[in-house]
């Protein structure tokens, strides 16, 4: 395992030395969502578990009360589509639906709405 000096925690290295370029795109998609409700959904994937979709509904009735199932559903297609990947994943259990976002984009994600996404952040700038 690698030793990281504290000093040298700053998020410039940090990015510099454990961002994949292939991820760039992605990253810049997800940092430029616009949509409160999807933005609340993904918010509320960031921890990396699944989570049913009465739970996701309730969330994002709190942005737009006439949202149900089927809007979700929707929503979440739309996501994998725009981002071209499975990017959130779902899965029935016990004949309820859940989703969660794929392990290999959690990191991502919250680094798209971690204090860059408040700034001008840009993945070339660096």
């Amino acid at each position: 395992m690698e030793n990281i000096e504290e000093n040298n925690l700053n998020s410039r290295t940090l990015i510099k030395q454990y961002y994949k370029a292939d991820y760039g795109q992605l990253f810049n998609k997800i940092k430029s969502l616009r949509t409160p409700v999807k933005n609340k959904i993904l918010q509320c994937l960031l921890d990396g578990n699944w989570h049913s979709e009465l739970e996701i509904i309730r969330i994002a009735k709190k942005e737009q009360p006439y949202i149900g199932a089927v809007t979700i559903g929707t929503m979440i297609h739309n996501l994998n589509h725009v981002l071209k990947n499975d990017y959130v994943e779902k899965r029935m259990r016990e004949g309820k639906m859940y989703y969660k976002l794929a392990d290999n984009y959690v990191g991502l994600t919250r680094a798209a709405y971690s204090k860059y996404k408040h700034k001008e952040f840009n993945i070339n700038d660096i």
